[in-house]
């Protein structure tokens, strides 16, 4: 049993794009969060070098009198040169490790949102069904900001802990009694802290989970703008019920994880002056210390207040941060189609078959109160030049045994076969390149992402009078000017696209259904025989019976199984000619 890796940290990320830009740029975080910590030492000498052994010990800088010419081994004269230096180092070092962790956060996003694509692209075709627009959409952009504005957090963090740390230093060099106080209570501060953030966890990644359904509701939103403008009840019940609540709660949920992180930051805000209020008051009553040490511990303690303010304050953005990135590991860690492609070509073909094929969708069990739909064990073959219709009714199987066919699914039982060879996972690929489809929900795109041959703009030219589109669109300079037709246009272009691209196996899923008479008339009697006579396997979902002639086998299927099949004329027995053009 395999064992699911845990979701890698924000800084493995970065760390893995550009390993050496981030250890750098860490780096200059890291110094500019030690100068950070010299500003108080700094300032306390040369207050006590300014007013002499007495205001120096008012500071807690033990500095002789004759000590006013230096300034941390400095000349007087040159004091308030190295002061503003430093200052503008920890300017620049601060804002160069920002810069570098930004872009490296912006160039590993990228790739991110491209590793995500790559991964969406290799998916099982049912996972992509299961997850659902939304909640793909949500993990490329919503996610991958989100993981991105954490990440430029962590040099923030570098500086303000390397001040706290240096500043640390400084009070065990002062007094080590103190140091071990203030370190403890900061152990117990941030532990303390930890309880409240890991509890603001779950409200952000409901509220995440609810922005999926929020996208969803969206899409709807624009998707039915036609059925929501004809019925105001249902458009106003829509808006509140698809988009008013789920925002509502995911606002009110993230409101929530807010105040418990801000709560737990402002109370740890007075964590400096808790312990400030410890030694001043309580300490001298059990532990003496000298006033020497006592106004510059006081300063300290001030100035570590800020950073770690800062770190507490940075750590919302970490936390949404590290659920964005649990996100994108779920769907990281879906399992993708393994085909590695083998040396074995698949050859010309004279039949193609699918043998005791099964499949049930993910999540439906047998033993389930709610088995759902399964497809029962089928057995179907086919030959070029063939063409064939499934006909049925809503429900009965037939755009799931389409998808088998098209190897869009994956059986759970039998195989697919070429002659007599059943097909290996490495021929897979293979197998899909001599696949075309239309599918009932197809998306077309406006270029054919490949390369096209003179052949082929003839070809484009002629398909558009045909199917008479060469008034709607053009083709020019590798795409279509407008994929912005009418539905009836927008099948007929995918049509023509999957002409062109000339493969051996045709399905279409109800490709006629929102066609008018006369194109009805061209797909049936003109288009199907001409594929026919070009030595094409045609795979048919219809509805349409005035045209069951037109097809030399019927497929009758009810209840998730082939009833029936009817041949109503030979077929063409000649093996596959893939290169053959389809003639208008």
């Amino acid at each position: 049993m395999t064992t699911t890796p845990k979701p890698i940290s924000i800084s493995t990320l970065l760390y893995r794009h550009s390993p050496v830009l981030l250890v750098f740029s860490m780096t200059i975080g890291a110094v500019a969060g030690a100068l950070y910590s010299l500003i108080i030492p700094f300032v306390l000498r040369a207050l006590g070098a300014q007013g002499g052994a007495r205001s120096g010990a008012q500071f807690g800088a033990n500095v002789a009198p004759d000590s006013t010419a230096s300034v941390l081994g400095m000349a007087e004269g040159t004091g308030a040169a190295m002061f503003f230096l430093v200052c503008l180092l920890i300017l620049c070092a601060k804002a160069l490790s920002v810069i570098l962790v930004n872009n490296i956060a912006k160039s590993a996003m990228a790739e991110l949102r491209l590793e995500i694509a790559r991964k969406i692209n290799q998916m099982r075709i049912a996972d992509v069904e299961s997850v659902g627009f939304p909640r793909l959409l949500n993990v490329l952009i919503d996610d991958v900001n989100t993981v991105a504005a954490a990440a430029v957090a962590i040099p923030m963090v570098v500086v303000s802990a390397v001040t706290v740390v240096g500043m640390l230093g400084y009070l065990a060099t002062m007094n080590f009694t103190v140091f071990v106080i203030v370190l403890t209570a900061i152990g117990v501060g941030v532990a303390m802290f930890q309880l409240p953030v890991a509890f603001a966890t779950r409200p952000y990644d409901q509220a995440r989970s609810l922005r999926d359904v929020l996208q969803e509701g969206i899409r709807g939103l624009i998707m039915g703008v036609y059925e929501l403008k004809l019925d105001r009840p249902k458009s106003r019940a829509y808006l509140q019920q698809a988009l008013a609540v789920p925002q509502r709660q995911s606002v009110r949920l993230e409101k929530l994880g807010d105040a418990v992180i801000h709560l737990a930051g402002t109370s740890s805000d007075l964590l400096a002056f808790f312990i400030i209020g410890l030694i001043v008051f309580v300490m001298p009553r059990y532990i003496p210390i000298p006033a020497v040490e006592n106004y510059g511990v006081v300063m300290a303690l001030l100035y570590i207040a800020a950073p770690v303010a800062s770190i507490l304050g940075m750590m919302q953005h970490l936390r949404m941060g590290q659920v964005a990135i649990v996100r994108i590991h779920r769907l990281d860690a879906m399992e993708e189609e393994s085909h590695a492609a083998t040396a074995a070509i698949l050859p010309p073909w004279r039949q193609f078959s699918v043998r005791e094929v099964s499949y049930r969708y993910p999540g439906q069990e047998p033993a389930a109160a709610d088995p759902g739909f399964a497809l029962s064990p089928t057995t179907l073959s086919f030959e070029p030049g063939q063409i064939n219709f499934i006909v049925g009714g809503n429900g009965s199987g037939k755009s799931t045994l389409s998808k088998l066919i098209s190897l869009h699914y994956q059986s759970a039982t039998g195989a697919v076969y070429f002659d007599d060879a059943p097909l290996a996972a490495g021929q897979i690929d293979q197998a899909r390149a001599r696949i075309g489809v239309i599918f009932s929900n197809y998306y077309l795109f406006n270029q054919l992402y490949r390369s096209h041959t003179a052949a082929d703009l003839e070809n484009i030219t002629t398909w558009l009078r045909t199917l008479r589109l060469q008034d709607k669109t053009c083709f020019v300079d590798g795409r279509f000017t407008t994929t912005k037709l009418s539905d009836g246009q927008r099948r007929r272009l995918a049509l023509l696209v999957a002409l062109l691209e000339d493969k051996d196996i045709y399905v279409f899923d109800e490709w006629a259904a929102d066609q008018d008479p006369e194109f009805k008339q061209v797909f049936y009697r003109e288009i199907l025989p001409a594929m026919k006579s070009n030595n094409k396997l045609v795979i048919v979902i219809t509805h349409d019976d005035r045209y069951f002639d037109c097809a030399d086998r019927l497929i009758f299927m009810e209840e998730g199984r082939v009833v029936r099949e009817q041949f109503q004329r030979a077929v063409n027995g000649a093996p596959t000619s893939s290169g053959a053009a389809i003639a208008a």
